[in-house]
């Protein structure tokens, strides 16, 4: 079994990779809230996908997982989460624009900073608000750590000439949150998913980052988001 997110599951015939990753999220104690199983059918959707099936198998069981985390007021970003002073801040952009570069920009500028995900983070609404976990779906380097903290801010990054950090209105931060989320649902989970959105984006600051490939964009965002969590908490 394993727990991530708080979550206790199962899986089958998850594939390596996943076996390999998700050593650091076995338990042996708590009751499985469902199985993540990946058939031959499923791989054989996917037939002309240039991965091995082993690779399939991971990347078809965090599908699933994310799935079912939509149902218990959850949902995944495709961003880098780090933490720094007991907060997450997760940065999001598609894939190429520098989510995991950014994040190690916060690495060395600030000696206490680590990183939770480096690819798929979990958010889940708590009693204490959103937490952000670390999941076994993390990158090709596979950065995580099993934990959750609570998000201090959100930011979409963007190249740009210069450093420049600005809060998006709900409206403009939906439209870049969701297609960096779960796809292809709909129906029922479609419907619990915007209904996390919209208290996410009630209660957790979001952001436009524009930056160079430089320590100082970390500075930049750092300056922004911890003091607004800061203003926050005090």
């Amino acid at each position: 079994m394993y727990k991530a997110a708080d979550i206790v599951f199962e899986a089958v015939d998850c594939g390596e990779v996943f076996l390999e990753r998700a050593e650091k999220y076995a338990v042996e104690e708590g009751e499985p809230e469902f199985t993540l199983t990946v058939t031959e059918a499923e791989l054989a959707v996917d037939k002309e996908f240039p991965l091995s099936d082993d690779w399939k198998r991971y990347m078809y069981s965090g599908s699933k997982f994310y799935f079912e985390l939509i149902k218990r007021r959850g949902m995944m970003l495709h961003s880098s989460a780090v933490v720094k002073d007991g907060r997450a801040y997760l940065f999001s952009a598609n894939s190429g624009v520098g989510k995991s570069t950014h994040a190690e920009h916060w690495l060395r500028r600030f000696p206490d900073a680590y990183i939770l995900n480096d690819d798929k983070p979990a958010l889940r609404r708590t009693e204490e608000g959103f937490f952000a976990y670390g999941t076994p779906w993390s990158g090709k380097h596979d950065v995580s750590r099993n934990e959750g903290v609570p998000v201090g801010g959100i930011a979409f990054i963007e190249r740009a000439s210069y450093n420049f950090i600005e809060p998006l209105s709900p409206v403009e931060a939906a439209k870049r949150l969701i297609p960096q989320t779960v796809r292809r649902i709909g129906g029922e989970r479609m419907r619990e998913l915007l209904d996390t959105v919209d208290v996410l984006l009630r209660e957790v600051p979001v952001y436009r980052l524009g930056c160079i490939n430089d320590i100082s964009a970390a500075e930049t965002a750092a300056e922004a988001m911890c003091r607004s969590t800061a203003d926050s908490i005090g």
